[in-house]
């Protein structure tokens, strides 16, 4: 295979590559796990930065709470679970796999102590669940796939509704309703009580034997407008492969090759060619990108072993770090850390990287006022006298008015 070239990009591109520092970073942290027969291929492991914990679901079957301060371990437990979903967080729980006496439940565990709460009466959770007034909302697959509502004081299923493969896309949690998929690009309203929402349709499917009408796009944006296989195709992203995430000002859509990110009202506020940041245009299908961390300027990005902070209302590259030694299975930044998976040993690292040379700049001033504070320069004796005889001069001065 043919390496790139400079000659191979567009000038800005190539002024982008060469304006652009590469950083580096120096671990500070790597677990011990035990993972007999350990296989890159078969990697399964997760991890969450849950406030001043890191939770990391170990391929050897347990959940190991990490302190970010001190870096020890703060706690660890056998679920009998791996997966490459992480857990769900929620007040101080989280909400994962248990496998127990030859069957699978989701469990609600304890933050603090790892101690196991409960266990939910279904399989497993497909998509990020949503809570509210003591309940959880979500999507099961294994349980025949499903849209549940399931009160956690209570310990009981308030309503669920029959959505097959529908259940592997993560519902629009709204306000006064929830969107959820019906299968294929096919989507339904219900309010939180389980009552189906007529919608302004053309075509219908049924819900459990109910027949109601939907409407066809592939997700809904931060603000609610329908994003459809054309505006993807337009906008050069897979209409399979692609990762959104959402806040409340923007809609961040990264597809293998392109990062898209969408105003109000999909108006089109940055976007990124990812293969003009690598030497070598070939990606790796096993080596999937992600969205990690994004602001009202600014997005972190994973891609192709390379971190990735981009400015997208600048349109401007901050930083580059490259994680190829480590070969990440996951990737998360907390502050300056980065916390991942290596799919060398299956271990999980801390790693603190250099800061950008304005913010190194700044601390740098600032460590410089703060020693000089700490440490005050010593008085000049000879300063001293000549104060003092110029204050007596002046005073004698005054004495002969």
């Amino acid at each position: 295979m043919l390496k790139a070239s400079f000659l191979s990009y567009p000038l800005r591109y190539v002024l982008l590559l060469a304006g652009t520092a590469a950083f580096s970073q120096t671990e500070i942290y790597k677990s011990n796990s035990v993972v007999k027969n350990f296989e890159t291929t078969s990697l399964s492991a997760s991890l969450v930065i849950a406030a001043d914990k890191v939770l990391f679901n170990a391929a050897d079957y347990k959940i190991y709470a990490i302190d970010k301060t001190s870096l020890q371990p703060v706690w660890e437990i056998y679920t009998g679970w791996k997966s490459n979903t992480p857990p769900y967080l929620h007040d101080a729980a989280f909400f994962y796999g248990n496998y127990e006496k030859g069957r699978t439940r989701v469990a609600q565990y304890d933050l603090n102590t790892g101690a196991k709460r409960k266990e939910l009466p279904f399989e497993s959770l497909q998509s990020e669940p949503y809570f509210a007034n003591g309940k959880i909302y979500c999507t099961v697959l294994w349980d025949g796939g499903k849209l549940v509502a399931y009160d956690l004081q209570e310990d009981k299923t308030l309503w669920q509704k029959n959505i097959g493969h529908g259940a592997e896309v993560a519902p629009a949690y709204r306000p006064d309703r929830i969107i959820a998929n019906a299968e294929d690009d096919n989507w339904f309203e219900t309010d939180y009580n389980g009552n189906l929402l007529k919608a302004k349709a053309r075509k219908h499917t049924y819900i459990d034997t109910v027949e109601v009408f939907v409407k066809e796009y592939k997700f809904l944006t931060h603000d609610g407008k329908e994003i459809t296989l054309d505006f993807l195709r337009k906008n050069k992203i897979g209409p399979l492969e692609h990762q959104v995430k959402r806040t409340q000002s923007h809609t961040f859509i990264l597809s293998e090759k392109q990062l898209l990110v969408l105003g109000n009202n999909k108006r089109k506020a940055g976007s990124l060619a990812l293969e003009t940041l690598l030497e070598e245009p070939y990606f790796d299908p096993d080596d999937a990108g992600a969205i990690l961390t994004t602001n009202a300027e600014s997005v972190w990005l994973y891609c192709q072993k390379q971190l990735i902070h981009y400015d997208f209302k600048n349109s401007k590259l901050l930083r580059r770090l490259d994680l190829t030694k480590w070969n990440p299975h996951q990737v998360r930044i907390d502050g300056r850390t980065i916390w991942l998976i290596s799919k060398n040993d299956g271990q999980l690292y801390g790693l603190d990287f250099e800061p950008d040379q304005q913010t190194a700049d700044r601390l740098r001033v600032q460590a410089e006022r703060q020693w000089e504070i700490n440490n005050p320069k010593p008085v000049d004796p000879k300063k001293i006298e000549a104060a003092k005889a110029a204050q007596e001069k002046l005073k004698n001065k005054k004495n002969r008015k």
